[in-house]
């Protein structure tokens, strides 16, 4: 991720806690779950904030990137440590969510807030194996069409239909796990004292083709359900002032 769209990002995430009465002021401390390369956690360092991140591929450890045991799953830093949490794009590849959302909660401080952006199971194409719906239709017939039809990603290019549908099929039953609605709900919902699905505000702050929209939003709000089914979900999460098993 290049340094302007890293930018673009971190001002995205301001703008829509913002739009939710939340200011990020320089000096908090904030945590990047499933941060990749850290591209992100250098951006907030350069802004001012207190970043770190963590994910199960991090090669190297060093002050700001820790590697999630692959083995408990359980985030490497203490209880109440961070003001702001945030994903992007990282929750379709997580297999436990209440185990994610429990540990995200245990390392927000109290009154501590999360942001999570990541496509849905409903997105005409899955973004990673480039097959139609993929996010929901995953068996091994649907699987086959695409490969016989010439779809490939990036990394499989060259590869036979037969060798294309096991990587695709491995990759989304493996790798991925997408959740409906009341999934989402139903994982998150018992560890924060707040959980609002927020896509009109993706939508009017995005850099992308998705703000061009925002006009129908204000006139009918039912078009942000549409985007959230059949796009990306937009999830903001706050925890209880005080420990919810207080």
């Amino acid at each position: 991720m290049n340094s302007d769209l890293t930018a673009r990002h971190l001002e995205l995430h301001r703008n829509i806690l913002r739009e939710l009465g939340q200011v990020l002021e320089p000096g908090a401390r904030v945590l990047d779950f499933g941060c990749g390369a850290g591209n992100m956690v250098d951006e907030y360092c350069s802004a001012g904030y207190v970043a770190a991140g963590c994910d199960l591929l991090v090669m190297e450890e060093s002050e700001h990137l820790r590697r999630i045991d692959e083995k408990t799953l359980l985030l490497p830093f203490a209880d109440d440590t961070f003001d702001f949490v945030f994903s992007d794009q990282v929750m379709e590849h997580v297999q436990d969510h209440h185990l994610a959302f429990a540990e995200i909660a245990r390392v927000l401080k109290p009154g501590g807030i999360s942001l999570h952006v990541f496509p849905s199971r409903l997105k005409p194409m899955e973004a990673h194996v480039l097959v139609p719906l993929g996010g929901v239709l995953q068996n091994r017939g649907w699987l086959t069409l695409w490969a016989w039809l010439g779809i490939r990603n990036s990394f499989q290019q060259g590869k036979s239909a037969r060798a294309v549908v096991a990587l695709n099929d491995e990759y989304l039953r493996q790798r991925t796990n997408y959740l409906t609605r009341s999934q989402i709900i139903n994982a998150a919902a018992g560890y924060f004292e707040t959980l609002l699905f927020v896509e009109q505000h993706m939508i009017k702050h995005s850099y992308g083709n998705a703000r061009r929209i925002y006009p129908l939003v204000k006139l009918f709000p039912f078009v942000a359900r549409l985007y959230s089914n059949f796009y990306a979900r937009v999830i903001f999460l706050q925890k209880a002032q005080r420990n919810l098993s207080s």
